[in-house]
């Protein structure tokens, strides 16, 4: 009698959980699209989504895709030197496949930044261990690349961003044969 009992409960109870999960299913395919939530999150807040344009390319080492296996990523960043604080909270940057290949993200894959003028810095820092976010120190460019103040006199990392965007960026840097540099006091070593 007694195993009739804990049958029966058991049953009781996996009818329920099927039913809670019957509900659950139901409810979640009325579900907005990213973009409609991200919409619906700027209307409650009072903002607005800017228009972005396509920024993507390839970085090459040397003449040489980076190759990025390992903990170790190449990072292109856009720097915008006309408001050079805003950077450091959010930086625009995008991680390369280890073909060297890039694109910036602001609201969906690939969709790019906003317009402006920018400055693009480089840099190779290793990926936080887990459970933490972010890129650290050394950089494996030797701080060659990573320094604004030093990349907007370089004509050629100069980025002028307009609708609707350019996706063939080319970037060689050169790394071979170049002792290490210290970082200059606006250099991105790290990212979080």
């Amino acid at each position: 009698m007694r195993i009739q009992t804990r049958t029966r409960l058991h049953w009781s109870l996996l009818e329920g959980g099927f039913v809670l999960l019957a509900l659950s299913v139901a409810g979640c395919t009325r579900t907005q699209s990213a973009d409609q939530a991200l919409a619906k999150a700027y209307e409650a807040t009072g903002g607005q989504r800017q228009e972005v344009a396509k920024v993507a390319g390839t970085v090459t080492i040397d003449g040489q895709p980076p190759g990025d296996t390992g903990p170790m990523r190449t990072i292109v960043i856009l720097y915008d030197s006309q408001k050079p604080d805003a950077w450091r909270k959010a930086p625009l940057y995008a991680v390369c496949d280890e073909d060297g290949h890039f694109e910036f993200t602001t609201y969906g894959r690939g969709d790019g930044v906003p317009p402006g003028s920018y400055v693009a810095l480089f840099a190779q820092l290793r990926m936080s261990s887990w459970g933490e976010m972010g890129y650290n120190p050394p950089d494996g460019f030797k701080n060659e690349y990573n320094d604004p103040d030093k990349n907007e006199k370089m004509p050629e990392f100069k980025v002028d961003v307009a609708l609707p965007g350019k996706t063939d960026y080319q970037f060689d840097l050169k790394i071979a044969g170049k002792d290490a540099a210290s970082p200059g006091p606006h250099a991105v070593t790290k990212l979080k």
